[in-house]
């Protein structure tokens, strides 16, 4: 019985080798001492780490370089890499990724895990984040007074805001042990004064133990509890520490958080020359409905004119004086043809015992009709048609007075929106040849021949110079 054998190269036997070290060990961290360090005009970098008891070869290739601190021989670092086999030598051996000085990793590892709690307690939430303020009237910097950078962000908010946004400083120190109290303090200062509508806390670029202060858990606290909008910029584009995530807004450099909370003036000349644009076109409308709403008025009132009024209670005077004359005589006729009755009956019956009593009935009815004798109703209701004509002339003279005060109210508002006002009160218009309306004092008018518009009449004006706005140079240019 012959027993198969799987015979393997010696290349072979490193590539499994070094597949195994791959899948196996995989990436790890490793701390020790540089020693026999070697660097190629090709950018590669060998060395050996090495503790007390052992050593192992380390490959940093260009490509990595860039993640790696300045080191040198003796110096203790932590390393990041594969551990495999050189395979031409079946060399075993680590591919360096990353390389950092030992006070680094240490940082790194610590920045790490306050980054971890500080996310699961929610602290870089979005949801947590506020808003800042369309318009910053107040801002408060919280940096050293030493560096460029206070000055950086003067230069930035002068150049995007010619009005300049002044802004208070909080100096602290930004490196060192006591940099993280000093933010502290200052962060809550700003936070209790209220002076302030936004806060940039900012520095410059640095290493990792450069930019620590910023990574304590008491500056980010202090930050997540301020009442204040905060704003970081700190260090360069690829910086980033704890502070820049529990921040309600994280900017790549100090100045691009002066950017972040300036406005820009280019921006707002172009949006208050859209809004006069705006305000023109509106004005220009509601003077067209004004005086629309004016026509409207003034054909009500002709229609609704005192005099109309007048005239159809005139009318209804006349009606009713007819009405009142026709009953008068109709209870005159009555009455008439009654006595004629009662003297009739008088004759035809005329015994002596019935004289006495027929006469108190005469006595009684002529006083009666005395009473209704046509005479005295025509006074009577003479003086009720007075009385209701007075009372139809005062009604009148009221309603006349009101209309003439709305009308009087309703002149004034269209003569204050009246252009011809404006020039009675000694401004002119003036207007190019073309009859455009001249705003400014621009390059483009010298000599020019213009027209200004006065209340009365118009001159014709020839412009010798122009003095645009701001300028200080030379007399008031003269027109002929």
């Amino acid at each position: 019985m012959t027993i198969e054998r799987s015979v393997l190269s010696v290349s072979q036997l490193n590539q499994q080798a070094d597949r195994l070290l791959r899948t196996g060990l995989g990436s790890v961290w490793v701390e020790g001492e540089v020693s026999n360090l070697r660097r190629y005009a090709s950018g590669h970098q060998y060395f050996s780490l090495k503790d007390a008891q052992a050593s192992v070869s380390c490959t940093l290739f260009r490509g990595n370089a860039r993640n790696a601190s300045p080191f040198a021989d003796g110096d203790r670092v932590v390393v990041f890499g594969r551990a495999g086999v050189y395979a031409a030598r079946g060399q075993f051996q680590l591919v360096v990724e990353r390389l950092e000085s030992t006070g680094e990793g240490r940082l790194l590892l610590e920045f790490q895990r306050l980054k971890a709690r500080l996310l699961a307690e929610g602290l870089f939430a979005p949801e947590r984040k506020r808003a800042l303020p369309r318009w910053v009237h107040r801002l408060g910097v919280i940096t050293s007074p030493q560096g460029d950078v206070q000055h950086d962000i003067a230069r930035t908010l002068a150049r995007r805001f010619p009005l300049l946004l002044p802004f208070r400083l909080y100096p602290v120190a930004v490196q060192g042990a006591g940099a993280a109290p000093q933010m502290v303090q200052a962060l809550e200062q700003a936070g209790h004064e209220g002076a302030v509508d936004v806060l940039i806390l900012a520095r410059g670029g640095g290493s990792l133990e450069d930019l620590w202060a910023f990574n304590e858990e008491a500056v980010a606290r202090a930050i997540a509890d301020c009442p204040i909008p905060v704003v970081t910029g700190i260090g360069h584009e690829t910086d980033a520490t704890i502070a820049d995530y529990v921040a309600d807004l994280s900017a790549s450099t100090p100045t691009a958080a002066a950017e972040a909370v300036s406005p820009d003036a280019r921006v707002l000349h172009r949006q208050l020359a859209e809004t006069a644009a705006r305000l023109e076109r509106t004005l220009a409308d509601r003077i067209r409905d004004r005086r629309r709403m004016l026509e409207s008025l003034d054909a009500r009132l002709q229609r609704a004119h005192p005099g109309r009024r007048v005239e159809q209670h005139l009318q209804r005077v006349d009606e009713l004086q007819q009405r009142l004359q026709r009953s008068i005589h109709r209870v005159f006729d009555t009455r008439r043809g009654r006595l004629r009755q009662l003297l009739l009956a008088l004759r035809v019956h005329n015994p002596a015992h019935r004289i006495l009593v027929h006469r108190g009935r005469l006595e009684q009815l002529r006083h009666r009709l005395f009473q209704a004798r046509p005479s005295r109703l025509l006074q009577t209701q003479q003086a009720r048609l007075d009385g209701l004509r007075d009372r139809l002339a005062r009604e009148i003279r009221h309603q006349l007075e009101r209309e003439t005060t709305r009308l009087e109210a309703a002149h004034g508002r269209l003569r204050a929106l009246d252009p011809d006002a404006v020039l009675e009160r000694g401004y002119s218009i003036l207007l190019t040849h073309d009859q455009q309306v001249v705003r400014r004092a621009e390059p483009s008018l010298q000599g020019a021949s213009l027209h200004a518009r006065l209340a009365s009449g118009r001159l014709d004006l020839h412009v010798e110079a122009v003095h645009p706005a701001g300028s200080r140079s030379g007399k008031p240019g003269s027109g002929t």
